[in-house]
C-alpha cells in the first residue's frame, strides 16, 4: 500500500484553506494503485466522523480533483468542519465501485487508524454510480457504515434490506432522470419502509446532472452526514417529500413520522422498534456492541435508567414516548458528555484518645 502522495491547500472564499492530501491504495485483487484524496477540515482531532464519497462515471481516470460534493468543497460553497471525507477515484477502464472494494476498505482502515476515527460513526454517500456502489458496499458491509445517502443511483437486486439494519438511508432521485431512472431506488426504499427500517426518500423535479447540485449544497443535508445531527432526525429538504406509504402493523414509526405513536416499552417486550431504540443508544454510548437484540431485557433496563440518570429524569427503566422523543431528537445526553461524579472523599481517621 501507498500512502501520502501529494499534499494541496486550496484556497476558498469562505474558509482560509481547504486542506486535500493524496493517498494512493492497492488492490489486492485487481494489482492496481488506487488513488484517493483526503478532505481535513481546519481542525482534526481523535474521534471525528468519516464520509466516503464515491464520484459518478464521469470522473473516472486521474484528475486532480473531482466534481460534485468535492468540488463544492474545494470552492468554498459547501463548508465542513466536523468530518473527514476520504474521496477515491477509479481508474478509467474500470466499471463499478464493488469491483474494487478491497482498496475501498483499505483506504477507510488506513484513514480510521491514522486519523483516530469514530468507527462507529462512518457514512457512505455517492452519486449516480456511486449512488449504485452506495447500495453495493452496505449489502457487503452492512456493520461498517452507520448512514448512507445515494444520489440518483440504481439498486441492484442482489442488494438485500436487512443490510440497512444499522444504517439509515436517504435516497435522492430526480423524476426527469433519464440517465438513472429512478424506478429501483424507489421501489427498494418503499420496501425498507414497510419492513420498518430506517430511510427517507426525497423526489426532484429535475435531470441526472442537476441532483448534486439539489443535494450536496444542502445545508440540513450535509448537516446530517457530517453527523452534527444525531440518528433518526430528518432534516427539512428543500423539495416536497414524496409521501411516505403506510406502514404495515409491525414497522415502527420514526421521529419524522409523528412521535406520539411512540409506544411504550419495558421490560419483556419486544420487536424492531426496541432495536432501534437500542442501536440509538449505542449512538449515544449507552451499549458498547450496535448489534443489539430486539429484546427489552433486564440489561436493556440498567441502560436506560442509566441514560434517565444522565439526563435527569426519573430511573424508571421504561422507556415512554417522550423519553424516545428525547432520544431520536439529538439533544439527549451522551455518555461522554454527561458530567463524570465527583469522588466521595475518604472520611478522615477518628483520632485515638
Amino acid at each position: 500500500m501507498l500512502f501520502l502522495l501529494l499534499t494541496v491547500f486550496l484556497p476558498s472564499p469562505a474558509s482560509a484553506a481547504v486542506h486535500f492530501i493524496k493517498h494512493g491504495a492497492r488492490d489486492d485483487v485487481q494489482d492496481q494503485l488506487i488513488q484517493y484524496w483526503l478532505y481535513l477540515p481546519p481542525e482534526v482531532k481523535p474521534g471525528m466522523p468519516l464520509v466516503v464519497y464515491l464520484h459518478g462515471s464521469g470522473e473516472r481516470g486521474e484528475g486532480a480533483l473531482l466534481a460534485s460534493l468535492p468540488l463544492f468543497l474545494k470552492d468554498g460553497i459547501v463548508l465542513c468542519e466536523d468530518a473527514i471525507l476520504l474521496i477515491p477515484q477509479m481508474p478509467s477502464f474500470y466499471g463499478q465501485w464493488i469491483t474494487i472494494e478491497n482498496a475501498l476498505m483499505k483506504m477507510i482502515d488506513r484513514t480510521v487508524e491514522e486519523y483516530g476515527i469514530d468507527e462507529r460513526r462512518i457514512a457512505l454517500t455517492g452519486f449516480s454510480m456511486g449512488g449504485i456502489g452506495v447500495y453495493d458496499l452496505v449489502n457487503l458491509y452492512p456493520d461498517r457504515f452507520c448512514r448512507a445517502v445515494a444520489v440518483s443511483g440504481r439498486v441492484n437486486e442482489d442488494v438485500r434490506p436487512e443490510a440497512f439494519t444499522f444504517c439509515e438511508l436517504r435516497t435522492f432521485v430526480g423524476t426527469k432522470d433519464t440517465n438513472m431512472p429512478p424506478a429501483s431506488a424507489l421501489t427498494f426504499a418503499q420496501t425498507l419502509e414497510e419492513e420498518g427500517y430506517t430511510s427517507e426518500v426525497v423526489e426532484f423535479d429535475s435531470t441526472h446532472s442537476r441532483m448534486p447540485h439539489h443535494v450536496f449544497k444542502d445545508p440540513k443535508v450535509l448537516e446530517w452526514l457530517w453527523m452534527k445531527l444525531s440518528p433518526q432526525v430528518t432534516p427539512a429538504p428543500t423539495a416536497t417529500p414524496k409521501p411516505s406509504p403506510t406502514p404495515k402493523a409491525t414497522a415502527t414509526p420514526t421521529a419524522a413520522a409523528g412521535n406520539s405513536s411512540y409506544r411504550t416499552l419495558k421490560k419483556g417486550m419486544s420487536g424492531r422498534d426496541v432495536q432501534r431504540f437500542k442501536i440509538a443508544m449505542y449512538w449515544l454510548g449507552y451499549f458498547k456492541e450496535k448489534n443489539v437484540s430486539d429484546e427489552y431485557n433486564s440489561i436493556t433496563v440498567e441502560r436506560v435508567k442509566k441514560l434517565q440518570r444522565y439526563n435527569g429524569l426519573e430511573e424508571t427503566g421504561i422507556a415512554d414516548p417522550a423519553l424516545q422523543e428525547l432520544v431520536f431528537s439529538g439533544n439527549a445526553v451522551t455518555t461522554e458528555t454527561a458530567p463524570k461524579p465527583s469522588k466521595t472523599p475518604k472520611p478522615a481517621d477518628t483520632p485515638k484518645p
